[in-house]
């Protein structure tokens, strides 16, 4: 009772409770876990999931729960967190909407297993105990993600991943792209595989991600003079993506600093300043430091202390961080000093990287999903700016990708989490596949996105301040930004 009342939860039951100073478990959207951020979108959820009853879709129409296990606290996400579930939820309104095709209305439950490593399992315990025939979201790439997920698949209920990236994260340990863990921690998991068939990810693995980046950044044309990377390896985003980008890149000096201690960072950039010419680096680390970095390296040039004449970072996905609005002030600080830094407004410092989903990209596309997607955004009184980061885009493709399946099987009859595993495995090549906002969706057999390959883009500065940096598609000609 005690813990309840600390996170102001003693009415809504038992399975919120505090851990580590977080409010942690299940809500259907009455409660927000004391973040004050996210109170918008769970209202949004518990009036959806009101109105998502037995017969709303239809006379015959079952509603379902489905699960989505996010984790609102940590560091790593930052702001994204709320992108993320506002995308879940956009992809719940659209589902229920669509009475054409709506066989099972979805309500959602969502899990907060908060940034500790003892909750993860206890909150997907509570997802399979209150019946859920499927789970989206899934944490970030950490091992607490791949215990969770191991929880849920022994009760054989399929998850779909918008974020996770790193190798491990699905049926076979990542096997196809011969990935190297023993830089990891010695105790992971995840190198054996994760979800035993029940795992799926919308996200663009490591592997492919990087092999991206090489493709335009030729390795037997141009040379990379450093891979900035953490002191720490027990990131399982960090520590797989590091030997596949020496494996493409060659043997490239690694400079490392501690995210822990911010002069580290400074030591680093000045390191990074005493190359003459123009320098490329490599960035594989988590994007929560890519704004001290680029920050510091600005400060620096700026008092004449570095010698290149230009500087091209370039990272994964997590770089698209830069396009998000921060939770933490500090952070958000630190964001926007790098992205209004004389030096990246004037093109002597460039950041590339491989999008999980770009929303730049997609509305010059004239995609009908993206279209629906921004109009969710619209009527649920979203933030627009919230689907630059990618995260809303991956989550409601995530989330949608859960109720094409469910549409997929008969109105009037009892859903099993395996009909719906079953169904997930349909979206794959030569087959069936997810219209989603992202592009069309389709998994092989290990869980894998299939369908297609992350563009390559660059992000340009703000034409005027007060605006929204945008992107620029490389790969395609388009070198300059606008």
């Amino acid at each position: 009772m005690y813990e309840r009342l600390t996170c102001h939860a003693a009415i809504f039951g038992s399975d919120i409770w505090r851990k580590d100073g977080e409010c942690v478990g299940t809500s259907t959207g009455r409660y927000a876990f004391r973040r004050p951020e996210v109170n918008a979108v769970m209202r949004k959820i518990a009036d959806q999931n009101r109105n998502a009853r037995d017969g709303s879709c239809g006379k015959n129409s079952k509603a379902v729960t489905v699960g989505a296990l996010v984790t609102l606290t940590s560091k790593d996400a930052g702001g994204r967190a709320v992108d993320q579930l506002e995308g879940i939820a956009a992809a719940q309104a659209k589902a229920n909407e669509d009475k054409a095709n709506c066989s099972h209305p979805v309500r959602v439950r969502v899990g907060q297993m908060g940034a500790s490593e003892q909750a993860a399992t206890s909150v997907a315990r509570l997802l399979a105990d209150d019946g859920v025939v499927g789970v989206v979201g899934m944490g970030l790439s950490f091992q607490q993600s791949a215990d969770a997920a191991q929880v849920l698949a022994a009760r054989h209920i399929p998850m779909v991943a918008p974020v996770i990236t790193a190798e491990g994260f699905d049926k076979n340990g990542s096997a196809d792209d011969g990935p190297d863990f023993r830089g990891c921690n010695p105790g992971a998991t995840y190198k054996n595989g994760v979800g035993q068939g029940f795992f799926y990810r919308v996200a663009y693995r490591n592997a492919v991600q990087i092999n991206r980046l090489a493709e335009y950044f030729n390795p037997n044309k141009n040379r990379v003079n450093f891979i900035m990377t953490p002191v720490t390896m027990d990131d399982p985003y960090t520590c797989t993506a590091l030997p596949l980008l020496h494996r493409r890149f060659g043997n490239v000096q690694e400079v490392r600093f501690d995210p822990t201690d911010p002069t580290t960072v400074r030591q680093s950039a000045q390191r990074i300043c005493s190359s003459p010419g123009a320098v490329n680096v490599l960035y594989a680390a988590r994007a929560r430091d890519l704004p001290t970095f680029l920050t510091r390296t600005a400060d620096l040039s700026a008092n004449g202390q570095c010698q290149f004449s230009s500087i091209t970072v370039m990272s994964t996905s997590d770089a698209a961080r830069m396009r998000s609005q921060e939770t933490d002030t500090d952070v958000e600080q630190q964001r926007n000093a790098a992205l209004n830094a004389a030096m990246f407004r004037n093109g002597k410092v460039r950041l590339v990287y491989t999008p999980l989903a770009d929303p730049d990209l997609l509305a010059r596309s004239s995609s009908p999903a993206f279209t629906a997607l921004k109009q969710e955004f619209a009527d649920l009184g979203f933030a627009a700016g919230h689907l630059d980061s990618g995260w809303a885009v991956n989550g409601y493709d995530a989330m949608l990708t859960v109720a094409t399946a469910l549409n997929s099987l008969s109105a009037g009859q009892k859903v099993t989490p395996t009909e719906v595993n079953t169904a997930i495995g349909g979206f794959s090549k030569g087959g069936q596949s997810v219209a989603g906002a992202g592009g069309n969706i389709t998994f092989d057999n290990n869980g894998n996105r299939d369908d297609s390959v992350p563009p390559v883009v660059r992000l340009c500065p703000a034409k005027t301040p007060g605006q929204a940096p945008l992107t620029v598609q490389l790969l395609s000609g388009h070198e300059k930004c606008p």
